[in-house]
């Protein structure tokens, strides 16, 4: 059974997030979990590398969004 990294609770396979990683497996129990992990992260630990990444992932993530927006809207 995993256990949550965050508060320690064990939850069923299947269950959870799981995140697989170079060196190692990060398991939450709940999204609360994984977002208070996350928080922390790039609260308190967060380099410029991370902060970097994680504002060019949004950036691409946006602009697909807006791909799919623009292809949804009805042509008149």
């Amino acid at each position: 059974m995993p256990k949550c990294i965050v508060c320690g609770r064990f939850f069923h396979e299947g269950q959870g997030i799981v995140i697989k990683i170079p060196g190692g497996l990060l398991e939450f129990h709940s999204s609360r979990c994984a977002q208070k992990f996350l928080r922390m992260l790039l609260e308190e630990r967060g380099s410029e590398c991370v902060a970097r990444e994680a504002l060019e992932l949004a950036r691409g993530l946006r602009s697909s969004l807006e791909r799919l927006e623009e292809g949804r809207a009805k042509a008149i």
